[in-house]
């Protein structure tokens, strides 16, 4: 999906791009979705589970591919309003088998939605591309690919580690603080996802913009994310309570402490998008393994001795210290002239 944003606004290479990102679909996707299929046998689900996890896994894999097509073809209206249409089939058909009290369909139905998503705006502009062009974006995506993995890495574990390290209770709180802390982070995502095509075109067309556009954005993100995650570290407490009791309430400060990390990861929406659509992807990529590297070593060293408080201290070196350097990469880059 973030290759098809980064590829699809540029004419010279779009039908080119498209037709190297179609063929390595498939083969990504039954990779994927094998390991999917073996991680839910492995936990132990009944086979109705494992074949709906495969189900979602190639759905949302469909999903994602299109959706990155739609928003790098500057239509992204198309994009919101078949994700209104998908998800309310998706809904009614999920009422459908709880209604019908088929608990072994309960994953099917988001596979469908995902499915319909993806079938109703498959892409068909194709080109044939050059060995140049062919490298280019296989480079991107296997760039961007190690990327997704280091920073998508932090939090499972976090998660694992915490368990290993210390009581049940108390990864129990973590467990609680961490499911209310992360979907503020969907935004940054989104903004990530939007922000490429315009990031790719402002780069080619070599206009200087980029820079002042990247300076803007990355401000108002201090001010917007600071702004939610302020609330949300404040209300803390409040809000574990709510949703899961005052037994909860001891994880406040887990909470507070990944919700700071979180939003370090989400301020950085613009530099990550600068850093993708200028051709500086593998340095994003290189950030977030090293990132990933210190952390893990940070939390495996302290985590025996101070438990939670030891993985937390790798967490939030590896989630700041990473959108730290791409904030300074991403300004630093930004100086240099544009060039295709």
């Amino acid at each position: 999906g973030l290759a098809a944003s980064r590829f699809l606004p540029l004419p010279d290479i779009a039908g080119p791009a498209m037709t190297v990102l179609r063929r390595s679909l498939l083969p990504a996707v039954t990779i994927i979705a094998i390991i999917a299929g073996i991680a839910a046998w492995l936990l132990g689900s009944e086979i109705a589970a494992i074949l709906g996890c495969v189900a979602v896994t190639i759905g949302y894999a469909g999903y994602v591919f299109v959706r990155g097509v739609l928003i790098g073809e500057d239509r992204i209206s198309r994009a919101a309003l078949t994700d209104t249409i998908t998800a309310a089939i998706g809904i009614a058909v999920l009422v459908l088998v709880l209604f019908a009290n088929l608990h072994w369909a309960l994953l099917l139905p988001l596979a469908l939605s995902y499915a319909l998503f993806a079938v109703l705006s498959w892409p068909r502009q194709v080109g044939t591309p050059t060995q140049a062009q062919r490298t280019e974006v296989r480079v991107f995506t296997r760039d961007s690919a190690i990327a997704n993995v280091a920073t998508g890495g932090l939090l499972p574990a976090v998660s694992t580690l915490i368990l290993a390290f210390d009581t049940p209770y108390v990864a129990g709180l973590f467990a609680a603080g961490l499911s209310l802390a992360t979907p503020a982070n969907q935004i940054s995502q989104a903004l990530t996802q939007v922000l490429v095509p315009q990031f790719s075109r402002m780069h080619v067309q070599a206009t200087g913009d980029a820079r002042s556009m990247l300076r803007r954005l990355l401000m108002l993100s201090f001010v917007g994310f600071g702004v939610i995650y302020g609330a949300l570290i404040a209300l803390s407490p409040w809000i574990l309570e709510l949703f899961y009791g005052s037994d909860y309430v001891a994880g406040a400060l887990s909470m507070q402490l990944i919700m700071a990390g979180v939003c370090a990861m989400s301020i950085i929406a613009a530099p990550l998008a600068f850093l993708q659509a200028t051709g500086h992807q593998r340095i994003n990529a290189t950030i977030w393994a090293v990132s990933l590297g210190l952390a893990l070593v940070v939390m495996v060293s302290a985590g025996p001795f101070f438990g939670q408080s030891g993985v937390l201290a790798g967490f939030l070196l590896g989630s700041v210290g990473g959108s730290v350097a791409v904030i300074i990469s991403s300004l630093v880059l930004s100086r240099q002239p544009s060039h295709q």
